[in-house]
């Protein structure tokens, strides 16, 4: 049962909402009021909160809303409001609001809000897996920084399991960031594969503390690289993409049949690339290599390591790819150096450090990202430059 609060100035609004709640089953309402003041009595086994915001009050109601998000684990929010503003939109969804739905609310836009929240409470998968890696053919490029931060951000900001799937097999440096062990080695999760379950998967990976991130990395090995070939690293995607509404994979920097395969299972690539008239010759490289695998549409170029005084202007970088740039990532080594010294995110140590609200952002884009519209844009071509390269590889 969905327990909710209507909290709404307008008695007409509430009223409104009510009667489409009541019309879905296994919600029931709590409590209407017009202000948003709640003792700790209440809110201790709400699930959501339906809430009006405008621009005069969001400051303060979005600090009630950050406050009970840390408190109360399960306590969900959809905001509605007559207010047609971006930035106001864009600051109450990156505060963990799960919507944020237009008045007059429609019933069938809120009940498709309810039943996602409801989903979620109940650990049913979402339909549509988001499989997003993170890959650069340079080493050293902060791959593995994007993987660990963005995965946690988007924990945090969707509510959802995500799991970040350490596939570098070059480096393993997943369990250095977040300070875990691999509880198995290659050979234990392949010796059980075959006949996996969701609760066999789940007992492979690490739980980050108390969040929604699971790591599934694997124990260090000598030639663990040749105990793998594509086929197997598809059937661990495919089992986790059926466990997980999102999927964070960390490759490795090494063009070859399972990276090449890996990008084809992806539904968004983050590309990490520095401004320097070296790292712009490679990424128009790389981009080469995108076109000829037919992936190129699902790239999305982060800039890592931001600088304003480069010698090298973004703008030279986006002209040199033919591409805009996604994203920014400032260069602040001192708080990065020192999350992964401690094993901790960004965000834990430092939150309202430049480098942690780029990662928050980050994510935030990624999660608003239009997947259907980029899967269609890769079907016609993918496959036609996926079977050329795998022909000169063979070659």
């Amino acid at each position: 049962m969905l327990k909710t609060i209507i909290s709404d100035i307008n008695k007409n609004s509430r009223d409104v909402i009510s009667a489409y709640l009541k019309a879905i089953d296994d919600v029931e309402i709590v409590l209407e009021t017009e202000d948003f003041e709640f003792d700790e009595t209440e809110l201790k086994n709400i699930n959501l909160i339906i809430f009006d915001i405008k621009e005069e009050n969001s400051a303060l109601i979005l600090d009630k809303i950050k406050m009970m998000s840390k408190k109360y684990e399960n306590l969900n929010f959809i905001a509605t409001s007559y207010e047609i503003n971006s930035e106001l939109v864009s600051k109450t969804l990156k505060e963990g609001v799960s919507d944020f739905l237009l008045k007059p609310v429609l019933q069938n836009v809120l009940s498709a809000s309810v039943k996602k929240i409801a989903d979620r409470i109940n650990n049913i998968p979402s339909k549509i897996a988001k499989t997003i890696s993170i890959f650069s053919n340079k080493g050293g490029a902060g791959k593995t920084s994007i993987a660990v931060n963005c995965a946690y951000e988007i924990s945090k900001l969707s509510k959802e399991k995500v799991c970040l799937l350490d596939l570098c097999f070059n480096s393993q440096d997943t369990s250095t960031f977040l300070d875990i062990k691999p509880k198995f080695s290659a050979g234990n999760i392949l010796n059980k594969l075959e006949t996996s379950d969701e609760n066999l998967l789940l007992s492979l990976m690490n739980k980050y503390k108390n969040s929604n991130l699971y790591i599934f990395s694997i124990q260090d090995e000598i030639n663990l690289h040749s105990k793998f070939n594509p086929k197997i690293v598809l059937k661990i995607i495919n089992s986790l993409k059926a466990l997980f509404p999102y999927l964070i994979i960390d490759t490795s920097n090494i063009i070859d049949e399972i990276t090449v395969s890996i990008l084809n299972a992806s539904d968004l690539i983050i590309y990490p690339v520095e401004l320097g008239i070296n790292s712009v010759r490679n990424c128009q490289k790389s981009f080469e290599l995108f076109n000829n695998l037919g992936i190129a549409s699902k790239i999305k170029l982060v800039l890592n390591r931001f600088v304003q005084n480069s010698q090298v202007f973004p703008a030279d970088l986006e002209k040199a790819v033919g591409v805009k740039i996604f994203a920014k990532i400032p260069n602040n080594y001192s708080v990065l150096t020192d999350a992964i010294n401690k094993g901790k995110t960004v965000e834990e140590l430092s939150p309202d450090s430049n480098i942690a609200k780029a990662y928050k952002n980050l994510a935030y884009d990624i999660i608003n990202t239009d997947f259907i519209m980029l899967n269609s844009e890769n079907k016609l071509s993918h496959n036609h430059g996926m079977f050329n390269l795998l022909r000169k590889m063979g070659d």
